[in-house]
């Protein structure tokens, strides 16, 4: 009897650890000193029990449903949540302190964001224009520097006139499933002397983004200094240095001509998007507070936008998807500001 049981135990534990991996979509966004991400979240990344059992929160699961799965482990990992204000406890029903939009919410937000754009659109091909004549040398990067040197780039400027605060927007993780087929991202980073590299990410194609080299290396690359053997061979790799071991990053002046088309371009943009929700009424509906609602949704028009211009621009390339950039070739994601000479 007791072995039966332990083999019980055992099966409904694969069970929850066989279901949707809603948290593997589980996204950042790093604003102003404001925090909103919560402080135990990376605690699902370290342990696959508290993975399994947010999982199953996400997919509905109460208490009690859990209970008969994890018997004996269940109550420590949730209070090790709720401690890191990942989760709440309400007896039965246990609630989701960062926001997770799935089934029909998702599907709502999609349709509402959907349906802006398509109204909208038009008003883009007069930002790849400029884009187009100042990186007519370089037109792979076209989509790196309108995603994350002008729309990734935007997002306070933006947030401070919807919202009426020089404060910025605050920071935040959240979880869209099923995820935009066109979500990204970009990773920027700073060098002592305020030169910046900026990285646009996919899910799609950045499966090596978490054993990228330091910016350090990066900014070595940029000036066609010496980097080490190992971060050598990764830029060979990723399409980042040619045999003879030069630099193939690209790299602008900060100040130049491209430079400044890009600030002017992400007030642009911010004057575009601005209005086109009203963040505090959908607020309540969707049930997030409305400054987070507003960088999700935010997100979420960038890459309907992609999504339409990928239907209806066949020639601008897109590289953050696996199809168009199958060996994931980071030169057409990367680029370096450089401050002085």
């Amino acid at each position: 009897m007791r072995t039966r049981l332990i083999i019980l135990i055992f099966c409904l534990s694969v069970q929850l650890m066989a279901q949707t991996d809603y948290w593997a979509d589980l996204v950042y966004f790093g604003g102003c000193p404001v925090n909103h991400i919560p402080k135990g979240i990376s605690i699902p990344d370290r342990s696959p029990k508290a993975r399994a059992i947010m999982n199953a929160l996400i997919a509905g699961s109460t208490y009690s449903e859990l209970k008969t799965k994890l018997p004996d482990s269940l109550d420590a990992i949730l209070s090790r949540l709720s401690q890191g204000d990942v989760i709440r406890l309400q007896k039965e029903k246990i609630k989701i302190l960062f926001p997770v939009l799935t089934g029909e919410k998702r599907e709502k937000l999609n349709e509402l964001v959907r349906l802006k754009i398509r109204e909208s659109l038009t008003g883009i091909d007069s930002m790849i224009i400029p884009l187009r004549k100042e990186l007519k040398d370089h037109p792979r990067l076209i989509f790196h520097f309108l995603w994350s040197r002008v729309i990734d780039n935007c997002w306070w400027e933006l947030y401070n006139q919807e919202f009426h605060t020089k404060k910025g927007p605050p920071s935040i993780a959240w979880i869209i499933y099923p995820p935009h087929p066109c979500q990204c991202g970009t990773n920027f980073d700073q060098t002592a002397n305020n030169s910046q590299i900026a990285i646009s990410w996919s899910y799609n194609i950045f499966d090596e983004f978490f054993t990228l080299p330091s910016t350090k290396a990066f900014y070595a690359l940029a000036k066609n200094d010496s980097v080490p053997a190992k971060d050598r061979e990764f830029f060979m790799k990723y399409g980042l240095m040619d045999q003879d071991k030069k630099s193939l990053l690209f790299t602008f002046q900060a100040g130049c001509r491209l430079d400044l088309l890009c600030d002017s371009l992400k007030s642009a943009y911010a004057r575009k998007i601005k209005g086109m929700f009203n963040y505090r009424s959908l607020s309540a509906e969707f049930g997030i507070p409305a400054p987070e609602l507003f960088i999700i949704m935010s997100h979420e028009i960038a890459y309907n936008i992609f999504q339409a211009l990928k239907e209806q621009k066949q020639d601008l390339f897109i590289p953050i998807l696996r199809e168009t950039n199958p060996g994931r070739n980071f030169s057409w994601l990367c680029s370096f500001r450089m401050e002085g000479n």
